[in-house]
């Protein structure tokens, strides 16, 4: 027998030590990483339902001016929380009615609560007034508001979503 039978070979891969290692600082930085994973998505969740909202606002705006008719957006705060573009004021976008256009709400924003509301309103002229609070599960706030030329606007009180202007 020769010597180069009796060699050992360098060791390939990982040992069961070094396996452990490398799991358990997965896991920490994983557990570490968490909590601002749910923040990121809810303050994405909140951000989406006020783009939608805003987007409903300027087309209800399009809208009254296309048809030479004030226009409105009405909400209902709470569990069961929606809007709706309707036709006439205070038009229940809980109940289905011949004044009330297209409704969202609750069941399409999950985590997101309607907090506060104005009765949105736009003349035929493009003037318009109304907001709307939007809260997100981890406490983020939106508001969706017309401002003083009549545009729909999304911004953040106190600024404290990235990306989204403060008011």
């Amino acid at each position: 027998m020769s010597l180069r039978t009796f060699r050992r070979r360098p060791a390939r891969g990982f040992t069961l030590i070094e396996m452990a290692i490398a799991l358990a600082m997965l896991v920490t930085l994983a557990t570490l990483a968490l909590p601002m994973m749910n923040d990121v998505l809810a303050r994405a969740r909140v951000r989406a339902a006020g783009e939608v909202l805003v987007s409903e606002m300027a087309e209800t705006r399009f809208a009254a001016a296309q048809r030479d008719r004030t226009m409105h957006v009405a909400f209902a705060t709470g569990a069961d929380w929606c809007w709706a573009v309707a036709t006439t004021p205070g038009c229940d976008c809980r109940v289905p009615q011949t004044c009330r256009g297209k409704t969202m709400g609750a069941p399409q924003f999950k985590g997101v609560e309607l907090q506060a509301a104005q009765e949105v309103q736009f003349e035929p002229g493009g003037r318009g007034s109304g907001h709307a609070e939007l809260k997100s599960s981890r406490g983020h706030v939106l508001r969706a508001e017309v401002g003083p030329s009549g545009r729909p606007r999304l911004c953040a009180p106190g600024a404290l979503v990235p990306g989204v202007p403060g008011c």
